[in-house]
């Protein structure tokens, strides 16, 4: 098994939360690719990164597998972050209804019994691979975008909540934790599906994953949510927005393109921002302020979601992280 390098590095003074970054929006496939991405997170102070579940050869990082193939073996992988200035994998996002060429699936639901199996054998790959590179969480998207799911009968729910409680026994058998993470398309959309979902998991295998602008764009408070539910809350993700989908225009048949990539009836250029923008409807500080007061211990993941510049959004993020927020 391997372990987190300790380094004598100077970090932002908030003891018991870690900060990292999200690969999601590099996408690096070649060698040199992911070697400029996990040296421009190092050099602006992130400790650790959160991978993301992919397929093919156009995204190497995004199955362990391809990783073992692609640098030999998973410690190979780990001294390469460890060259790159990154301590450690912190996470894994993963969405059991994306196409998987490995798993020759395309794509499985929570809310379908007949899945259950196909998703739990996939996230057992995962959950190895954190074990052995000493990452922590595993950040699950519950189901799938409304359009697809719609509408959540109690047996549907009762179909996820079974779900994510196998997951979650066998994740905790690696040493890993479950996290369910909503976004702003997700079918579990509201605070009372929220809180359902909880209610119907066993809260010592299945923790919840906040994502502030996610959360923010469907409506949800993030700060009352984690006020709500912070001892099941296991990991975060930052990033901010300018605007809610106040038209409900995640109902609408393919959304991911038509309100995500197309920016709705409205046409919205961004949905996600940095931290710390003069537009921004996140009040992290105050967030920040309630973690502490509930002495959350985990794993803060900034992210440059659909960032023209991810690396030029790094330094924004790291600059309201040094000198904003970790003088709370």
């Amino acid at each position: 098994m391997f372990y987190p390098r300790y380094t004598n590095r100077k970090e932002p003074e908030m003891p018991n939360i870690k900060w990292g970054y999200a690969i999601n929006q590099w996408n690096p496939v070649r060698r040199e690719q992911q070697e400029r991405a996990f040296k421009q997170m190092s050099v602006c102070g992130f400790r650790g990164v959160e991978l993301n579940e992919g397929s093919g050869r156009w995204e190497p990082l995004g199955r362990p597998e391809l990783t073992e193939l692609n640098f030999g073996s998973v410690h190979n992988f780990v001294d390469f972050l460890h060259q790159c200035g990154i301590d450690q994998v912190a996470s894994f996002f993963y969405d059991p209804g994306l196409y998987s060429a490995e798993e020759s699936s395309y794509g499985r639901s929570p809310a379908n019994p007949k899945d259950h199996e196909g998703i739990l054998e996939s996230i057992r790959t995962f959950a190895t691979f954190l074990r052995d590179v000493g990452g922590s969480c595993i950040v699950v998207r519950p189901t799938g975008s409304y359009w697809r799911e719609a509408p959540l009968t109690e047996e549907k729910f009762k179909n996820i909540a079974e779900c994510w409680n196998k997951v979650g026994k066998m994740t905790k058998e690696h040493g890993i934790q479950t996290a369910l993470h909503v976004d702003c398309l997700c079918a579990i959309h509201s605070m009372a599906d929220i809180d359902k979902i909880l209610e119907l998991t066993d809260p010592d295998l299945v923790g919840l994953a906040i994502d502030t602008a996610e959360l923010t764009i469907t409506g949800i408070d993030p700060l009352r949510l984690y006020d709500k539910h912070f001892s099941r809350v296991k990991h975060f993700h930052f990033k901010d927005t300018h605007a809610v989908d106040t038209l409900d225009e995640y109902k609408n048949v393919n959304a991911e393109i038509q309100l995500l990539d197309g920016g709705g009836k409205r046409e919205i250029e961004r949905w996600f921002w940095e931290m710390g923008t003069a537009e921004g409807l996140v009040k992290f500080p105050a967030l920040v302020k309630l973690m502490k007061d509930h002495a959350y211990k985990g794993w803060i993941i900034v992210e440059s979601d659909r960032s023209p510049n991810p690396a030029e959004s790094t330094m924004l993020n790291s600059w309201y992280m040094k000198y904003v927020l970790s003088k709370i």
